[in-house]
């Protein structure tokens, strides 16, 4: 047993997903089936259980048992520390000492805060003055951070555990009782050295770039370059990782080297740099990763030790989860330490091609192409996103960049204007990212697989590498060349089936897109048909199409869309479909006829014309079959009773969507004017089991006579948490109420999916 630490991390991890995403029954369960698997090993002689007896000796077993147990229950104290403050916390009044620097948002600034009395921190928004390293006396209502809201959707409540903060307080009074409490050395350090770099690159754009390329600080870059950075898949260069922390040892190495100091001596201040340099970064998870093994290794060599870089890593990521345990969730972590495990991967890669320039190129070819196995599959999970130039633009760029990070990292130290020559490789990285991120195949969305597959892919990559370590590649050679019929013949099969295969029944998913409507249909022949596509409320930048429906559309395997149905061209109801037309294949599109020509709809036109994607316009009294057992009856605009009041909400697109017996009433943003008209044309005719009420439930719509034809046992409300709108109104849910209809609304349930075969089955996301 040469790392038993290896042992204890995979142990303790085990414990804290066990925790996080099991109950206790499953725990004891785990231990009581890993009693009795390791004493049959001892009981069985075959050739498996001597492998196993042989590999799980009893000092393996009580570091497994004891790690295991002690990542679940300092799991679990911890957990119950943050439920407490979830299910107990109204309001906060406490002091605190500001850790970050605040951000300017909207008229008020953010700031991260750190109870004194917890391990904790907050973030508060307030008007006073504050800044880094205050103490302060602050009070406000508390808010629960949220958890998902669609079904595989971003967890901020997860997201903030691991930044150790438990919320927010917004409008917060704030006291000033002491500046800069805390000492702030490492941050006036941090600004120094930040401004080292402006005096050299007169540039601001350029000496942000550096800035963020060293000290991983983006927050000068602008949205442009940071977003051309992601699409051109070169984003780790701008997160601190190995890649800077080597920068940073060579520098210091090129520096004293050049003073003749002795090796040694030079190792020990790039240990005192490194760990300094960690306080300036302030402990990012990618950060201490790199900044730990870095370290490590350079003890190893100051001692004159062989550095074992698999107990490094072992040991940093224990520093790491015992800090935070809820450091498993950070997607830079784990991005971080499957591409140090691609490195290690490649590390014994010999290259023999006698043209160096050609050797070069082949050798980092492999290199990125190994780390890119590592990550991709969790790249791809959190964003539907594969990119066939990954490997030209790093293999262009990252010795540039490594070069910058470099330079930049002296200038910080030594601000000497001979390296403005800087400003020429700067400017080369910035056109080639502009470049990469420009073509058409540095980000392609594609359906996200499930989880299973993700793990499937690993303990397959893992096993390969592990036979291959091992010298056993000829087994698996061996068993290909005698399996290859039978792998082929299960392989046609899955592709058969995940092609022809058909549910056989009708969903909706009504989605939570925040103020605004958006329903996904798949019929019982897997018709795919999005209604309405959301948007984001008055003054706000967030895209709901890129950040919210593209990646449910993508997470629920919908590549391609039968059909699109707009009720209007208001931006709640539209502002998300942009982006799905530009990024997924979409049949048909379906809209009422336009009373009014909007922004919105302009665009609309403009994108469809370019994607040559067909458009039928339709008006009262059509029938629209979407299969064999589902149509739409058309019930509104009538181009002969045109509303004039409020053109666009008032002549939305409402119509019934007919599946066998059962029967869902779209109404769009209509408003009481065009009920009362719709109720003289169709009285007898609106009667459903699903209403999605009209307009977010705002007191212009679903007067009572409306309700009462349609009847619905089921009422659907798409309507932003603490929207500025009022919305629904309380009297228009009283009378829904009133006729025992069971009302479901996305601000408190999340999203709403129904299943209906022979019955209507029900899940929200939020109980």
């Amino acid at each position: 047993m040469n790392r038993p630490i290896v042992i204890a991390i995979i142990s303790y991890m085990f414990g804290i997903l066990l925790r996080l995403y099991t109950n206790c029954m499953v725990f004891i369960f785990l231990q009581v089936f890993l009693i009795i698997f390791f004493i049959l090993s001892l009981k069985i002689n075959n050739k498996y259980f001597r492998f196993i007896k042989m590999k799980m000796k009893i000092v393996v077993l009580i570091i497994v048992f004891v790690f295991l147990n002690f990542g679940y229950l300092y799991t679990n104290i911890i957990e119950d520390k943050y439920e407490s403050f979830y299910n107990n916390l109204k309001s906060i009044e406490s002091y605190g000492i500001i850790i970050e620097k605040p951000k300017e948002k909207g008229y008020s600034k953010m700031a991260k805060v750190k109870i004194l009395e917890e391990n904790v921190s907050v973030y508060i928004y307030t008007n006073k003055n504050v800044k880094y390293g205050d103490l302060i006396y602050f009070s406000g209502k508390y808010e629960i951070p949220e958890t998902a809201r669609n079904e595989y959707g971003f967890n901020y409540r997860n997201y903030l555990k691991t930044l150790k903060v438990i919320g927010t307080v917004k409008d917060a009074k704030v006291e000033i009782i002491q500046e800069e409490k805390i000492n702030v050395t490492f941050n006036k350090l941090k600004n120094y050295l930040k401004e080292n770099v402006r005096k050299i690159l007169k540039n601001d754009e350029y000496s942000n770039l550096v800035i963020a390329m060293v000290l991983g600080d983006t927050e000068g870059l602008s949205k442009e370059l940071e977003k051309d950075f992601n699409d051109s898949n070169l984003t780790h260069i701008l997160a601190v990782s190995g890649t800077q922390v080597s920068s940073i040892i060579l520098s210091i190495t090129i520096i004293f080297t050049t003073l003749k100091m002795h090796k040694r001596l030079i190792n020990i201040i790039s240990i005192i740099v490194l760990l300094i340099f960690m306080f300036i970064t302030e402990f990012s998870p990618s950060v201490q990763r790199a900044c730990i093994v870095g370290i490590l290794n350079l003890i190893a060599s100051v001692i004159f030790r062989r550095a074992d870089i698999w107990n490094n890593l072992a040991i940093s990521l224990f520093v790491i989860l015992i800090n935070n345990p809820y450091c498993i969730y950070s997607l830079s972590l784990i991005l971080s330490y499957l591409g140090f495990l691609g490195i290690i991967a490649y590390s014994n890669i010999k290259i023999k091609v006698k043209n160096r320039f050609l050797n070069y190129i082949i050798y980092n070819s492999l290199v990125i192409t190994i780390i890119q196995l590592f990550i991709f599959p969790v790249i791809l999970y959190n964003f539907g996103i594969i990119s066939f130039t990954f490997l030209f633009s790093n293999i262009i760029v990252v010795p540039i960049a490594s070069v910058i990070t470099v330079c930049g990292f002296i200038i910080m130290i030594f601000p000497i204007k001979i390296f403005r020559i800087l400003n020429f490789f700067i400017y080369i990285t910035i056109k080639l990212t502009s470049f990469f991120a420009s073509l058409s195949l540095s980000k392609i969305y594609v359906i996200i697989p499930n989880l299973i597959f993700i793990l499937i892919y690993y303990l397959i990559l893992f096993y390969l590498w592990y036979l291959r370590e091992k010298g056993y590649m000829h087994r698996v050679k061996h068993f290909f060349r005698k399996q290859k019929n039978k792998i082929i013949f299960i392989l046609i099969v899955l592709i058969f089936i995940n092609v022809f295969y058909k549910p056989n029944e009708f969903k909706l998913n009504f989605i939570d897109v925040g103020q605004g409507d958006s329903t996904l249909i798949t019929t019982e022949s897997n018709k795919k048909i999005l209604i309405d596509g959301g948007g984001s409320e008055f003054n706000s930048s967030f895209d709901v199409g890129e950040k919210t429906l593209l990646p449910y559309l993508l997470k629920h395997h919908v590549s391609k869309l039968d059909y699109i149905i707009i009720s209007h061209f208001d931006s709640d109801h539209v502002g998300g479909l942009f982006k799905i037309l530009e990024k997924l294949k979409v049949e048909k599109i379906i809209i009422g006829k336009q009373f009014e020509n909007s922004e919105n709809y302009q665009k609309f036109i403009k994108i469809t014309k370019e994607k040559n994607i067909k458009i039928k316009v339709v008006k009262a009294g059509d029938k629209i079959y979407l299969d064999k057992n589902t149509y739409i009856n058309v019930i509104w605009p009538d181009i002969n009773n045109i509303v004039n009041e409020n053109i666009v909400n008032n002549n939305s697109l409402v119509f019934k969507m007919v599946y066998k017996n059962f029967s869902i009433l779209f109404t769009g943003d209509i408003e009481e004017i065009a009920e009362r008209r719709i109720l003289n044309l169709y009285s007898d005719k609106l009667k459903a089991d699903i209403l999605k009420v009209a307009h977010h439930g705002s007191k212009t719509s679903s007067i009572e006579e409306f309700i009462k034809a349609v009847s619905p046992r089921i009422a659907l409300i798409g309507v932003g948490k603490d929207n500025n709108f009022g919305h629904p109104n309380e009297e228009v849910i009283q009378r829904l109420k009133n006729y025992n209809i069971k009302i479901y609304r996305t601000d408190l349930d999340g999203e709403i999916d129904l299943k209906i075969d022979k019955k209507i089955s029900i899940r929200k996301l939020i109980e």
